[in-house]
């Protein structure tokens, strides 16, 4: 009797221990790490601009007569935006076109009176002298003529100074002049902001310009909506002051992203360099700046956690280079891993949630 109750109490106590062997197994998810491409993301400030920007004036003085677009409409090429009081050169230009004509005039006689002397020169009754004063206020009267037509198309562009059009299609974002004003040549009537062909200049760091290439895949931001942009750009010039270069961006903009707009510029740069690599959230960080991430190794046929000092490098799309501690093809604990200690078991899964 004693026997078989020493039995059953042996067989409890296995039991037991098993039982808590099975409990004391923690449940993580593992990836396993891998080298991968090392990418250097850059982030940078920008502001969405417009090629077309401009200052719009006239070419020449006066007062100003009509307005005919205003701040904060839309214009295309070629339309009339403002009109200087053109009176004054109307009408001087009605005088010239009748000096053009008596000019006309004045040649066509003085050119018959040639023609006159030039048939009666063949009968000698008429002097040659007066042959060639003949032909001599003939050139005279073409010169008179040539003159004439020169300072009436001078005067024709003149008046098309006194319209002021839009060079670009584009918005009006400013006025600074009202009617009646009178405005000297130059002045700044509107700003005009065009439509088309807009862009983004980022300025990155000198040490990026060999790494940088036109197929980087590059990101602009904006309250949180993000576009794929075009690197159309690279000016291969560093600026002395700042270490920098300039990078031109362009691509399919949202309809709310207006010209002036701040931008931000992300750039994934290909470092060159293929290293052990695992996700950010296996890296465990402590307040006296050391990192580790912890790992599963077999022994006795169980999984037990052990913890890795670790080296980092650069982070990457939710990814962090490992310098130092880590080698490839571990299985490296990215959930669960808060509170292990040296030793403990493990119930190990798969993550499902990396590449």
């Amino acid at each position: 009797m004693m026997a078989l109750w020493f039995k059953r109490a042996i067989a409890f106590t296995a039991l037991l221990v098993t039982s808590v062997a099975v409990v004391a197994q923690t449940p993580v998810e593992y990836v396993e790490s891998k080298q991968r491409s090392v990418v250097n993301k850059i982030s940078v400030p920008t502001t969405l601009a417009a090629l077309n920007q401009s200052q719009l004036n006239f070419a020449v003085e006066g007062k100003l007569r009509k307005l005919k677009k205003d701040i904060g409409e839309t214009v295309h090429k070629g339309d009339v935006l403002a009109e200087l009081d053109s009176r004054q050169i109307n009408s001087t230009i009605e005088s010239l076109k009748a000096q053009v004509d008596s000019a006309k005039a004045n040649l066509e006689d003085e050119k018959q009176q040639l023609s006159e002397l030039e048939v009666l020169g063949k009968t000698d009754f008429v002097p040659a002298s007066e042959l060639r004063r003949s032909r001599t206020r003939v050139q005279v009267a073409k010169a008179q003529l040539a003159e004439a037509k020169a300072i009436l198309n001078e005067m024709k562009v003149s008046q098309s100074y006194h319209q002021l059009t839009a060079p670009f299609d584009g918005v009006i974002t400013d006025r600074t002049a009202d009617l009646g004003e009178w405005l000297s040549a130059g002045q700044s009537v509107f700003q005009l902001v065009g439509s088309n062909n807009r862009y983004a200049d980022a300025f990155l760091s000198e040490f990026l310009y060999l790494s940088l290439r036109s197929e980087t895949k590059t990101t602009l931001s904006y309250q949180g909506t993000d576009i794929n942009a075009n690197i159309e750009n690279i000016v291969p010039f560093v600026d002395g002051n700042d270490r920098s270069f300039r990078v031109r961006l362009t691509g399919e903009y949202p309809d709310n992203w207006v010209v002036g707009i701040p931008l931000k510029a992300s750039f994934e740069i290909d470092s060159g360099r293929h290293q052990v690599s695992v996700p950010q959230d296996a890296v465990v960080r402590y307040s006296d700046g050391r990192t580790s991430v912890w790992v599963a190794q077999q022994n006795n046929g169980n999984w037990q956690a052990l913890e890795r000092p670790v080296e980092l490098g650069l982070r990457f799309n939710g990814y962090v280079e490992i310098k130092s501690g880590l080698s490839p093809d571990e299985r490296v604990i990215v959930r669960g891993n808060e509170a292990l200690t040296d030793g403990q078991a493990l119930e190990l899964t798969e993550s499902a949630d990396y590449d």
